[in-house]
């Protein structure tokens, strides 16, 4: 009879002091990444002529105009008033078959438990 071998690893096992290992969590470069561009997005936005872009009498931010050409498409617009007012609350209609009537029954765990425990200990299915 031939032995059969272990299924193969897949990688290499962490060792004690592997390097490998994140112990800290997440890494710092992903704040500093996020605080780049969080300061990125609320610079004074450019056009080609490399003058600031006034919108309303105002120069326009970098965000405001992502988010003012987001208005132009209807997935975007959408994403853009849940982030603003949050996402409106969707119903869900729950139907038996065929549109009929759904029915909930509730099962009574007391009243089979008291009815289990009442019955003669010959006809209580119990293994042992």
């Amino acid at each position: 009879m031939e032995q059969e071998k272990p299924p193969r690893k897949i990688g290499r096992p962490f060792t004690k002091g592997d390097p490998r290992i994140n112990r800290k969590g997440r890494p710092r470069s992903f704040d500093q990444l996020r605080k780049l561009a969080l300061s990125i997005l609320g610079e004074p936005a450019k056009g080609a002529d490399g003058q600031s872009i006034v919108i309303d009498g105002h120069i326009a931010t970098n965000v405001e105009l992502i988010l003012r050409s987001a208005m132009k498409h209807p997935h975007f617009a959408r994403w853009l008033i849940e982030i603003a007012f949050g996402k409106p609350p969707e119903r869900i209609e729950i139907t038996g078959r065929e549109g009929a009537p759904f029915k909930v029954q509730a099962f009574d765990y007391y009243a089979a438990i008291a009815d289990i425990t009442s019955r003669p200990e010959s006809d209580r299915g119990e293994r042992g």
